[in-house]
């Protein structure tokens, strides 16, 4: 039930905010000017935390192997794999 409610709340502040801005667009009908510096940063400030996120998610990973009690490797040793 968490996951409707927050689905809700993302595609409704979506809906909110697109018809702020259809609103704020249909009062001020003057061509919008735009700097640099926000089209940067919308454009690298997201794309920068995912990185990071990745970055952590990857550091997590090698040390939930380990609690999981595998390395990755086979059971099996080598002299087992020959005889069979």
């Amino acid at each position: 039930m968490a996951k409707v409610w927050l689905l809700l709340s993302v595609w409704g502040g979506a809906l909110l905010l697109s018809f702020g801005l259809w609103k704020w667009g249909r009062l001020h009908p003057d061509p919008l000017v735009v700097s640099t510096v926000p089209v940067l940063s919308l454009l690298f400030v997201p794309a920068f935390f995912m990185a990071l996120w990745l970055l952590w998610l990857a550091r997590l990973a090698p040390q939930s192997v380990q609690r999981a009690g595998g390395s990755g490797e086979s059971v099996q040793s080598d002299s087992e794999q020959e005889s069979t």
